[in-house]
C-alpha cells in the first residue's frame, strides 16, 4: 500500500505540478483542520449539553438525599453523584471558557454566565461540608455506614436537603440562562 502511494506521488510530481501548487492532499488537510475547529453553534451546543448534565445531577440530589436518610438508597450512590457533579461542573466551566475564548459568546452572555456561575459555586461549599460529614459518619467504627447516616437528627437531615435544594436552584438559574442563548 505504501509503495502504491509513493508511486502515485512520484507520478504527480513528474506530471509537472509545481511543488508550491495546492494538491489534493494539501486541500484535504486544510479542510480537515477546518472541520476540526468547532463552529460557534457547536461551541454553544457544548455549553448547553454540559449545563443539562449538571442540571440533571443537581435536580436529582435532593430526592436521592431524602431516599438515603430513609434508608432506601445507599450513601455510596450519593457519593458517586457528588463525583459526577464535580466532573460535570468542570466540563461546563471548560465549555464556557472555550466558547468565550473562541468568540461564541457575547460579552453580555459571558458576564451573565459568570454571575450565575458564581452563585452556583457559592452553594458548593455547604454541599461539600455535607459530603465531608457524610464520609466521616460512614467511617465511624462502632455504628458507621448507612445505619449511622439514618441516625442523623431531623434538623441535620433538613439542613442537608436545604443545601442540596439551594444548589439545585442555583444550577437551575444558570441552565435557564444557557437555554435562552440562541
Amino acid at each position: 500500500m505504501a509503495r502504491k502511494i509513493a508511486l502515485f506521488l512520484v507520478s504527480l510530481l513528474t506530471c509537472g505540478w509545481p511543488a508550491s501548487s495546492p494538491t489534493l492532499f494539501g486541500s484535504h488537510l486544510l479542510s480537515s483542520a477546518q472541520a476540526q475547529t468547532p463552529s460557534k453553534a457547536q461551541l454553544r451546543a457544548q455549553v448547553k449539553r454540559a449545563a443539562e448534565e449538571l442540571n440533571e445531577i443537581a435536580s436529582s440530589a435532593p430526592g436521592l438525599i431524602k431516599s438515603m436518610f430513609a434508608g432506601d438508597t445507599p450513601s455510596a450512590k450519593l457519593l458517586a453523584l457528588d463525583e459526577r457533579a464535580i466532573a460535570a461542573q468542570s466540563q461546563l466551566e471548560k465549555a464556557i471558557l472555550s466558547a468565550n475564548e473562541k468568540g461564541a459568546l457575547t460579552e453580555n452572555e459571558t458576564k451573565e454566565l459568570a454571575r450565575l456561575g458564581d452563585l452556583a459555586k457559592q452553594t458548593r461549599g455547604p454541599v461539600q461540608e455535607d459530603i465531608d460529614t457524610l464520609k466521616t459518619v460512614l467511617a465511624v467504627p462502632v455504628v458507621g455506614g448507612d445505619t449511622a447516616v439514618r441516625l442523623a437528627t431531623k434538623s441535620q437531615q433538613e439542613a442537608v436537603i436545604k443545601n442540596a435544594e439551594a444548589a439545585k436552584q442555583a444550577v437551575g438559574a444558570l441552565v435557564t440562562a444557557i437555554r435562552a442563548m440562541p
